[in-house]
Order: structure tokens, then C-alpha cells, then sequence
């Protein structure tokens, strides 16, 4: 970066505007944005998928199609409404499409619903996963472990199943894998399991989730994916649909991790949840700081600048009294909202400082045990004081 560069970051509703030292360095996560739009690489990536027919040829009249957004996925609701549309022209009826919201936010169904409606998809359904109602789970076998898998229902009755994940660098904690199922359309006592998997360490957990999403995804013959790409600006840099295996390994290597940066020696890293409002979310702000926290020095302090607004159930246990370990082990088995995010910062925090710009206030984030930030200009002073910079873009891919 040439020296006091101006980097001017969207994030959420908000563009930040900073100016940084000759000497920070900087990370990219992701691809370069594209300029097309998002039908038509839904439609390129139906049309023309990486080792399967075009998704039309594959499809019966009287399929009942499922469509499975995994909660994170970049301009989400864009992509859903861009696939209806798709799958209702080439001959679909709207009464045989189910959407399936990866979290139980009600606030994105109904903005969905809404998106919908406008472009006279009345008739399509759209669910909220519920991973701590078993009534709403079908039972698709058991893992090798003997331990069971349930899937949630409308996937599991569905003739056709169609994942769309955001595909993430391998070391993200809860990324998808090439199916698109588990961990985010499983039922709770899956989900905790795949959590406490996460306290050892990084090599067996990856192998562990690896394993058990592979039996997840092959049990419930899922047999077309669509991926993600993301863009370093928390946009969209591609969109891949086909076969599973290779459509997995084509997004990989397009989510690049790239820059002058790449190190674990850093003082300070500034991470940047970039993207609009389906990226402001707790998990990506624990992504944020599980990917920071692997560039710093034994020291180093973290910054997330993110634009959320508020918290959560889960999210609120950071500010008791109780030990990190403890704490976090009862967040890792916690049915609360973002209880697996607010366990992965209680063991950030435990070990060095996070310093948080969001929209809440100094009182509301100080009891998290995290240090305030309440504008650029703070973040430029943490610059000043640090021997090493380092500014990650979209920290949360």
C-alpha cells in the first residue's frame, strides 16, 4: 500500500473511509468482482454446468425441487429469486419449488417472501431451518460412527435437491463442503457434535467434518451443486453449478488468499466483513477473527469492522462471569442463537484483544468483553501504535 492510501471499504449499509500507514500490508480473500449479472450466471451455471447436462435435461415435471441456501452465501436472496425464475421458465411449476433458509432467521425469510411476491412467485414455499425441531428432520441413515443423520424434511422428501454454499478457504470454521448439507441443514445434536469437534485440533476436525458432510451428502443422493465465488469486496465473483466433486474443487481454486500480508507475524490485522446486509451476521464476524487471528504475532490484536446492529441470545453469554473454557464448552453445546460463533470468540478473546466497529454502542460491546471502536479514526490510531499492519479484506471467505 503507498503510504497514508486511502481504502475506502462497503460495508453493510455503511462505506468507511481510512487512512493507512506506508507500511500495512494487505490480504484479499476471495475473487475479483464480476460484472455480470447474477441471472445471468445462474444461468450459465445451469446451462452449461462443469460435468452434468444442462439441469433442465435432468429435471421431471412432477419433481419436487428443493432448494437449499446455506446462511452466508453472498447476495443470497438475489440468487434464490434468479433461480426460481430460471427453473419456472423452463417448465417448473412454482407449487412443486421449495426454497430452504440454512438459519431461522425470520427477518431473511420474510425479505425473501417479499422479493418473491414481487416478481409473482406467490406460490413458491420458502422455511426457515429449525435444527432444534426434530419433527421438521427425516432420517437419512447413520455415519460410520453409528452416530445418526437427520436432515431437514423438505430436503429429505424432495426428488431434487439443489445446495447453493458459499465456498470458503479450508480452514473457515463451519464451511461447507462439496454437498452442501451438514452441518447447516442437520438436525441440533449433529450440529453440537461437529462443534465440540472444533475445541481439538484443526487437522482432525477438518477430516472429521470432511467425513461426516461426505456421508451427510451421499445418503441423501445430492447429485447437483451450485457454488459461490466470492469477490474480495464480500460481492460475487462467480457462480458454478454441475457435478459436486468438481464443481468443489473448481470454486476452491478460485477463492484465493492473496497479497503482501500472508504472514503470522503481524501486530494488528484490521479485518473488514465486506458485503451487504446477508454478510453481517455474528458468524462471519467469528470467521472474521479466526481468520485474523492466524496472522498475527503471540501480541497482536485484532479489529473487525462489520455493520451489526444487534445481538444475539447466544452472543449475549460472552458478557458472564464464567471461565473462557467453561463458557465456551457451554456455548459448544448451546441450542442458542449463534451460540457456536460466540464460543469460537470466547477462545480468541481468552488469548489476545478484539477491537469491534459495528453499530452498537460502547456499553453493548464492552460487556461482550470486546474493546470499542467507534470510528475510522480509532482504527488509524491502533495503526499508529502497531509495529506490523495487516488489512484482510472480506475476512469473513
Amino acid at each position: 500500500m503507498k503510504q497514508t492510501a486511502c481504502f475506502e471499504p462497503k460495508i453493510g449499509t455503511r462505506k468507511l473511509s481510512l487512512q493507512l500507514p506506508d507500511f500495512a500490508s494487505e490480504v484479499r480473500v476471495g475473487g475479483m468482482p464480476t460484472e455480470q449479472s447474477i441471472d445471468d450466471m445462474v444461468a450459465s451455471a445451469l446451462d452449461e454446468p462443469i460435468e452434468f447436462p444442462p439441469l433442465p435435461l435432468a429435471l421431471i415435471d412432477d419433481d419436487h425441487i428443493a432448494i437449499a441456501i446455506e446462511d452466508g452465501v453472498p447476495e443470497a436472496n438475489s440468487i434464490a429469486c434468479a433461480l426460481a425464475r430460471y427453473l419456472v421458465q423452463h417448465g417448473t411449476r412454482q407449487e412443486m419449488i421449495t426454497i430452504v433458509l440454512g438459519s431461522d432467521n425470520q427477518d431473511w425469510r420474510d425479505r425473501l417472501v417479499a422479493e418473491l411476491v414481487g416478481q409473482e412467485f406467490c406460490d413458491i414455499k420458502v422455511v426457515k431451518h429449525e435444527p432444534t425441531s426434530q419433527e421438521s428432520h427425516g432420517y437419512v441413515g447413520a455415519s460410520e460412527t453409528a452416530d445418526p443423520i437427520y436432515i431437514q424434511r423438505d430436503l429429505f422428501e424432495a426428488e431434487v435437491v439443489l445446495p447453493i454454499y458459499c465456498v470458503r478457504t479450508p480452514e473457515s470454521p463451519s464451511a461447507s463442503d462439496k454437498y452442501g448439507m451438514s452441518p447447516c441443514f442437520a438436525n441440533a445434536a449433529t450440529q453440537h457434535r461437529w462443534n465440540l469437534a472444533w475445541l481439538e485440533d484443526n487437522t482432525h476436525h477438518m477430516r472429521r467434518q470432511e467425513k461426516l458432510s461426505h456421508e451427510a451428502g451421499w445418503l441423501m443422493g445430492v447429485q447437483f451443486a451450485i457454488a459461490v465465488v466470492p469477490a474480495c469486496d464480500g460481492s460475487i465473483a462467480n457462480i458454478l453449478g454441475g457435478s459436486p466433486d468438481p464443481v468443489f474443487r473448481k470454486a476452491g481454486e478460485m477463492v484465493r488468499t492473496e497479497g503482501e500480508g500472508t504472514t503470522d507475524a503481524n501486530g494488528l490485522v484490521i479485518a473488514f466483513v465486506e458485503g451487504d446486509w446477508t454478510q453481517q451476521s455474528w458468524m462471519n464476524i467469528a470467521r472474521a477473527a479466526a481468520h485474523a487471528d492466524m496472522q498475527l504475532d503471540t501480541n497482536g490484536s485484532i479489529v473487525i469492522c462489520s455493520d451489526i446492529k444487534q445481538m444475539s441470545q447466544g452472543i449475549l453469554q460472552l458478557g458472564t462471569d464464567e471461565q473462557d473454557d467453561k463458557l465456551q464448552r457451554r456455548l459448544l453445546n448451546s441450542d442458542l442463537e449463534d451460540a457456536f460463533a460466540a464460543s469460537v470468540l470466547c477462545a480468541i478473546k481468552s488469548r489476545r484483544s478484539i477491537y469491534l466497529m459495528s453499530q452498537l454502542t460502547s456499553h453493548q460491546v464492552e460487556n461482550l468483553g470486546l474493546a470499542y471502536i467507534d470510528s475510522p479514526v480509532d482504527v488509524e490510531k491502533l495503526c499508529q501504535s502497531a509495529s506490523t499492519v495487516c488489512v484482510m479484506r472480506s475476512a469473513q471467505f
